[in-house]
């Protein structure tokens, strides 16, 4: 397809904007695209390291200019194996290697709890062959369950919620 504003080269950038409820298409060059009204926003290359130092509520380097260089680099931490030091990791808004989580882990585990809402990572379990985990799984989330059961002094339904523990405790027992 040609553009639909030069007609001279090929369209690979499509803008679809909405007007009074409706939906218009634009097919563009590059070219066309980049010198086009609806097109005049620019990206700027710091805003992802803004934005993650901004939800992990940490201050932006222009809120630090009250501390001297001196200070925040006699006070930081340095990951031994990357050497990175703290400050880097939330202005590049990525760690430099495995050791960093370990080194930084203090400083990391309050900012990952308040984005993923817990300390342990709970993925997917494979289809195939997770039936094991699954079980595992399953009789851990039972047993937090029958602990608030007896805190609730739920007696009847703690009793139900055993049995079903011990079934699947014997069930997996079994296939061994």
């Amino acid at each position: 397809m040609l553009c639909q504003k030069c007609q001279e080269r090929e369209a690979n950038v499509q803008i679809t904007k909405m007007v009074n409820g409706k939906t218009q298409k634009l097919y563009l060059c590059e070219y066309c695209a980049h010198h086009t009204q609806e097109m005049s926003f620019v990206i700027n290359p710091n805003i992802v390291p803004d934005f993650l130092q901004a939800l992990f509520g940490f201050a932006t380097p222009t809120q630090n200019q009250g501390q001297s260089q001196a200070q925040t680099s006699t006070q930081e931490k340095v990951c031994p194996q990357c050497g990175m030091k703290f400050s880097q990791i939330t202005q590049a808004g990525k760690l430099g290697c495995s050791v960093c989580y370990q080194t930084f882990s203090d400083q990391l585990e309050p900012l990952l709890r308040r984005i993923h809402g817990g300390g342990q990572h709970a993925g997917k379990i494979p289809a195939r062959r997770g039936k094991e985990l699954r079980e595992k799984v399953e009789i851990t989330k039972l047993k937090e369950k029958l602990q608030q059961l007896v805190q609730k002094e739920d007696f009847e339904g703690a009793v139900l919620i055993r049995d079903e523990i011990k079934r699947l405790e014997q069930a997996k027992g079994g296939e061994e």
